[in-house]
């Protein structure tokens, strides 16, 4: 399979995951299903590289060597633990359509986190394409054409979602950078789904000592097991979607094809959104949707691609 087929697949699948997620966060809450849709993950990868890929429970701990746990774990904490949250809480504030589209600010974080910790170049198109995202996002914002559409299907320009959803795509572009740092600068590299089985591991742990840290142990274990208000069948295919074969499939894309090709496929997700949007909830799509989002994506292109013009 070519590494942009696996870049559409991924697009495809995060795009699709992002309903059956916020269904669930409506249904039960964004730390619950947070917190036990990232354990739900890490078993299904435990389980895979276990009975498919033939990796013994001592080599699936033994393999990775510390530098992967600390970097990997990293990653997993910042992008999965507090990225996630923050998306699946803004999400249900804004609805999937804006909320997605705040993801476009994910490649931007990436590029000033890579230039700080990994010394990646920065210039004036990259710049100008950060603003161009943002301009984008900015205007679907504040129009008054979509806010109508949104309030009709129940979703609203909420404050606490758009800060929300800009905190998420910091954190799932910073969690991008540490990911590349763990998977690139040591020696032994680890195979893809091992990658992702250290991310998930130590997501999970940091969402349930923060629970009993604040002691929401019980608070947000409760619903999960008393299946309220019928959430987990949504928790379950997003977490399918989402973090197993969406995750999976974007690590494989990346090994294949150069990594500004695949970001500019995943950049595509607003785009899908859309019509999944108008289908699920019937939210209309208006003219100042399709035109934020494409010049939001333009950005994300632009920035992408910066050091070819």
């Amino acid at each position: 399979m070519s590494g942009e087929l696996l870049a559409i697949i991924t697009t495809l699948c995060w795009s699709i995951g992002i309903f059956p997620f916020t269904a669930a966060t409506i249904r039960i809450g964004a730390a619950p299903i947070n917190q036990y849709r990232i354990v739900l993950a890490w078993i299904i990868i435990s389980l895979i590289l276990i009975f498919v890929n033939s990796i013994s429970v001592t080599e699936l701990f033994c393999t990775p060597h510390f530098y992967h746990y600390l970097i990997l774990g990293m990653s997993g904490i910042i992008g999965f633990t507090l990225g996630d949250y923050c998306s699946f809480t803004s999400w249900t504030l804004l609805g999937p359509k804006l909320g997605s589209l705040y993801t476009t600010f994910a490649p931007g974080a990436s590029l000033i986190v890579g230039y700080l910790i990994l010394g990646e170049k920065i210039n004036f198109i990259g710049v100008c394409g950060i603003i161009i995202t943002v301009g984008g996002v900015i205007w679907l914002t504040l129009s008054k054409k979509d806010k109508a559409a949104a309030d009709k299907v129940g979703f609203s320009r909420n404050k606490k979602g758009i800060v929300y959803g800009i905190i998420g795509a910091i954190c799932q572009g910073t969690g991008l950078v540490f990911s590349k740092l763990g998977m690139d600068w040591y020696p032994d590299k680890l195979p893809t789904m091992h990658v992702v089985w250290i991310r998930l591991l130590f997501a999970f742990l940091a969402a349930f000592i923060s629970s009993l840290f604040l002691k929401k142990l019980i608070q947000n274990s409760k619903p999960i097991f008393q299946n309220k208000n019928n959430g987990i069948p949504f928790m379950l295919l997003g977490t399918l979607l989402g973090p197993v074969m969406g995750v999976s499939f974007c690590l494989m894309a990346i090994e294949k094809i150069e990594v500004a090709v695949a970001q500019t496929i995943f950049a595509l997700l607003p785009i899908f959104v859309l019509p999944i949007s108008l289908f699920v909830y019937k939210e209309k799509i208006t003219g100042q949707s399709v035109f934020a989002c494409m010049t939001a994506v333009l950005g994300v292109m632009i920035l992408i691609w910066r050091d070819k013009f």
